[in-house]
């Protein structure tokens, strides 16, 4: 007799082929092509570790990013983890805030073919700390009378994101956080027929929303090249980020000896920053090359704005952002709190021009 789980992974290997399908139709060139089966690697392993490593009576997070692996559009100055709940479940998260720039919480909810959505979301500015900089706070679907911060979700949350973004590694602490499951943990459950057939179209859901960005997140940016448009999170999809990140984003597209010359009134507000993405929303090697910056990092000239040069050979000036060699690629320039999009000029010069 036929299994859901049989059919489940007929799905997940016919699955795999139209996504390396997409890589062959897309690739622009062999770079792009070799990088997009790499991508698809890791995000199988990024779908594997939150699909099927999981025990719904004992959740943890883990962590959506590595020194390896920033895809999906990360910010690579930043740290994200994600946990599976199980619905209908009550949590308690608790943590040490410290002092990085920016922390904040985001309930996703939705599972199998509902489609995923932002059911609620805890910023930093919404924490109570104590005198040692600790937080906690209640996920649960009815105030459970405890007296501590509750934090309303629905019936069907299925996955607490956290995010964290840095300014300047050299002198921030990352805030840290656990989370436990209310309920008493039960016995470990048998891996079920359903269950299994369960985790696996949860894998295929997210492995092709993942490697599927660049067609379906402003795709017009494909042929609209070297120019920037405001996104806020409903164009973006509100899954994909939390209310009070705000985000301009465009696509280099450069011939050799050619930079993108990005001139930016920065926005008024705690943090700001630009990162340099493949056509698969992948990160730049940001741990090999400065590929990303953030407004710590970033040299402003006397009236206050910031020059930022895109190009794959140092033009020898401040605010290189390197492509790697890349023809083209994805300039993602994201700030919080809610100012208005900054003002950016965009030209694309002779890199010996920049240079002079």
């Amino acid at each position: 007799m036929t299994q859901l789980s049989d059919a489940a992974w007929d799905s997940l290997l016919a699955m795999f082929k139209d996504l390396a399908e997409v890589v062959r139709a897309d690739a622009r060139d062999d770079r792009e092509r070799l990088e997009g089966y790499r991508v698809l690697t890791r995000v199988m392993a990024l779908c594997s570790e939150l699909s099927l490593d999981v025990d719904p009576d004992v959740p943890r997070f883990l962590p959506m990013t590595t020194p390896m692996r920033h895809i999906a559009g990360p910010n690579p100055d930043g740290a994200y983890d994600l946990c599976a709940i199980t619905a209908g479940r009550s949590y308690r998260i608790t943590g040490s805030r410290e002092t990085v720039t920016y922390l904040g919480f985001q309930v996703m909810a939705g599972t199998g073919l509902t489609p995923r959505r932002q059911a609620a979301y805890v910023s930093d500015t919404d924490l109570t700390l104590d005198e040692e900089g600790r937080f906690g706070f209640v996920l649960a679907t009815s105030d459970p009378g405890t007296g501590e911060h509750w934090v309303e979700i629905p019936e069907d949350a299925s996955a607490v994101v956290v995010r964290q973004y840095i300014s300047d590694r050299a002198t921030e602490r990352v805030a840290t956080y656990d989370i436990e499951q209310l309920e008493p943990a039960g016995p470990v459950a048998e891996l079920t027929d359903a269950t299994l057939a369960d985790q696996l179209g949860a894998f295929m859901w997210t492995a092709f929303k993942l490697m599927t960005l660049h067609r379906t997140v402003l795709p017009e940016l494909l042929t609209e090249t070297n120019t920037l448009v405001t996104a806020e999170a409903a164009s973006l999809g509100s899954e994909n980020t939390t209310p009070d990140n705000l985000y301009m984003l465009g696509m280099f597209d450069l011939d050799p000896g050619q930079a993108l010359v990005m001139d930016i009134e920065p926005p008024d507000c705690r943090y700001w920053s630009i990162t340099l993405e493949s056509i698969w929303h992948e990160c730049l090697d940001p741990f090999r090359t400065r590929s990303s910056g953030t407004q710590a990092g970033f040299t402003p000239r006397p009236d206050g704005t910031v020059r930022v040069v895109i190009a794959a050979d140092d033009p020898g000036v401040p605010n290189w952002l390197a492509t790697g060699g890349r023809g083209r690629g994805y300039v993602v320039l994201r700030w919080l709190d809610n100012p208005a999009a900054p003002r950016v000029a965009l030209a694309v010069a002779p890199l010996q021009e920049v240079s002079a």
